[in-house]
């Protein structure tokens, strides 16, 4: 604009002086000459006006430039730096760019004294500019790593050895005089001037920081529980397993399987079963050590990872989780649900070779066994054959229970039932009838091979046996005592068997065939079927009971449920959960549930029987409470069916003694 403001008026200077000459060569007149010499005058005084404003103009743009310049320098240097903090205005237009694009700037001299910081980095560690200057950088700046190791005086020696370098630190955290610290992205450079400088420039990343760490958080962990998901927990356990850092460490893959979540989800709602997972999470966060993994696989299904641990280390830390969830008591909406767990181990050697599918397959196995031996317990991997053929028997239980079912290859045991108080009208000595199954010269427990058969819909067979079997021997023999006191026999009713419509009419029928007295039979059923299966449970027993049979309801306390399920069916007994026996002496709360049990059974007039009876301060705390009957290895372990057949067989006549 200046450019086109001088142009024209030197074009119009040169017309007017063209004009003006040719006029007064031409023109006689004396007034026309002088009015256009004034105008010539005006023009060319217009005309040196511009060209020294333009002139004046050019040298103050140059000498702000200068000024700028040397204001940044003075950011940068000692002489500068101290000469000028007075006179350079602080609303200035270039630190307030500074202060845009580059965050905290600190200077400091080739002693390590800080000579100047900007207002971001004043804001950043929490000091004024007047308290920080002259002082020592590593008194008044604390920058630490992800170690927690001091990079400032790291910085210093770098810059001293190598001038040249430009450093550069992602993310380290920045510990101001007070308030919490910030996390910051460091650079440094060194000023080749005579003072020496180097400059430190932070930038605040703390919020973004945050933003990617939930994201992250998000991405890897388990939204319900918080704890890790699949994905993240196997690239960690991936990156562990093939470290080829040659340093031998042994670690410890560990499969958890909740038992009884199915009973909390079916009879509760999901939103109970996402309540539960959340507890039973929080359980195993406080009993691994801080360096473990743990994290949610999907469903009911849990893993842990036990980085730099020994198998034994491994199991004592496993058992005191068991200890936990057989403490632990899940309620919901006035429901109380014992919930346990089976856990499977496998302790490995990281290798270039090993694979993921491998460990979780072992891990896996393991828990299976444990499951299969009974559940709630914990079970170790181990390269051996014969833990090999243990692993494997559930591929084969389809063949060994069919085959125990054609050749009667199973065994009836029985377990005595102890009265504890004055009972002495009561007509019968009372057993549960229990099942073995020879295998590989071993005689396995029922929690070894029932759980198969449960997931091969074999139960409801098993029980058709036990109940044929049982009134055959009752038949057949005399079970009478040598006081001529009959026995009653309990025998366990599965999930299938009280969903099987026909279960009641192969009662009906084999009682009449073999014409057994209905009231020496009691059929016991957990209270977690009962709920589960309520309307076919209330139908069965109701027809059972009009035949003569009575009932109990097993495991009582292990759901806890409303106590109109108990109302609307036809007991005789409460079996109260062998899980508050077992803590009865220690837990003041369990002693509380089992009374309170109790007291229930008083009201409906309702025999109770506390299970897992094994010491005898247990035993008198349950006669204290007022229980009516005790079964447990301390009231007698369990033996053959077949020793009841014979009226003077002294286990049967220390039976009676006993009882």
């Amino acid at each position: 604009m200046r450019f086109f403001k001088t142009f024209f008026s030197l074009t119009l200077l040169v017309l007017g002086l063209g004009l003006g000459i040719w006029q007064s060569t031409q023109d006689s007149s004396v007034v026309s000459p002088v009015v256009l010499w004034v105008l010539l005058g005006l023009l060319g005084a217009q005309t040196v006006v511009l060209f020294i404003r333009k002139e004046v103009n050019s040298d103050k743009y140059s000498v702000q430039g200068m000024v700028n310049k040397l204001k940044a320098y003075t950011f940068l240097s000692t002489d500068l730096a101290t000469e000028s903090l007075a006179p350079i205005e602080e609303n200035s237009t270039t630190e307030w760019i500074l202060e845009e694009l580059a965050g905290g700037v600190i200077t400091v001299n080739g002693e390590g004294e800080i000579i100047y910081l900007n207002k971001s980095a004043e804001a950043l560690i929490a000091c004024k500019q007047g308290a920080a200057v002259g002082k020592p950088i590593n008194a008044i700046v604390q920058i630490e790593d992800a170690q927690g190791k001091a990079i400032v005086p790291r910085v210093m020696d770098v810059h001293k050895a190598h001038p040249q370098h430009l450093l550069q630190f992602g993310q380290v955290k920045l510990v101001p005089k007070t308030g919490e610290a910030r996390y910051v992205e460091l650079h440094t450079t060194h000023l080749h001037d005579p003072a020496n400088t180097l400059v430190f420039i932070f930038r605040d990343v703390t919020a973004d920081r945050k933003i990617i760490n939930r994201l992250y958080q998000q991405a890897s962990h388990d939204a319900l529980t918080g704890l890790m998901n699949r994905r993240s927990f196997e690239e960690y356990l991936e990156q562990v397993a093939h470290d080829d850092t040659g340093v031998l460490k042994t670690h410890v893959l560990v499969s958890i399987d909740l038992d009884n979540f199915k009973i909390v989800n079916d009879t509760c709602g999901h939103q109970a079963g996402d309540e539960l997972l959340k507890q039973v999470a929080h359980i195993f966060q406080r009993f691994v050590r801080q360096t473990d993994k743990v994290a949610r696989m999907g469903g009911d299904e849990f893993a842990i990872f036990l980085e730099n641990c020994a198998l034994d280390k491994a199991r004592s830390i496993m058992d005191s989780i068991l200890i936990e969830m057989r403490n632990f008591r899940f309620s919901w909406e006035g429901k109380v649900f014992t919930v346990t767990a089976s856990i499977g181990l496998v302790e490995f050697l990281p290798s270039p070779e090993l694979t993921l599918k491998t460990l979780f397959s072992d891990a896996d196995k393991a828990c299976y066994t444990a499951k299969a031996l009974g559940r709630n317990q914990t079970f170790a991997h181990l390269n051996s054959e014969e833990v090999y053929h243990a692993d494997q028997r559930h591929t084969d239980w389809g063949k060994v229970l069919e085959k125990a079912l054609e050749n009667d290859r199973f065994i009836l045991f029985v377990q005595p039932i102890m009265p504890l108080q004055s009972l002495s009208l009561f007509p019968y000595h009372q057993y549960e009838v229990l099942l073995r199954l020879p295998f590989r010269k071993h005689l396995l427990s029922p929690g070894s091979f029932l759980p198969a058969a449960d997931r091969l819909d074999m139960m409801f067979r098993i029980d058709r046996w036990i109940i044929r079997k049982v009134l055959e021997m009752v038949t057949t023999n005399n079970l009478r005592s040598k006081e001529g006191v009959e026995p009653r026999l309990m025998i366990n009713l599965s999930s299938q068997a009280v969903q099987d419509p026909e279960l009641f009419n192969f009662i009906h029928e084999e009682i009449s065939k073999q014409q057994v007295n209905p009231a020496l039979l009691c059929f016991e059923i957990a209270e977690s079927v009962a709920i589960a299966n309520f309307v076919q449970t209330k139908r069965l027993m109701k027809s059972l009971h009009s035949l003569g049979c009575h009932l109990v309801l097993d495991d009582f306390g292990s759901g806890f449920s409303s106590l109109n399920y108990v109302r609307d069916l036809p007991l005789s007994y409460l079996k109260i959960d062998g899980n508050f026996v077992h803590n009865l002496v220690s837990n003041p709360v369990d002693a509380a549930m089992i009374k309170a049990v109790h007291e229930v059974g008083q009201v409906m007039n309702l025999l109770t029987i506390a299970e897992l009876v094994e010491d005898a301060e247990t035993l008198e705390g349950l006669r204290a409470i007022g229980v009516d009957f005790a079964q447990g290895y301390f009231c007698g372990k369990p033996f053959p069916f077949k020793h009841l057949c014979t009226p003077v067989n002294e286990t049967s006549h220390s039976i009676s003694k006993m009882a």
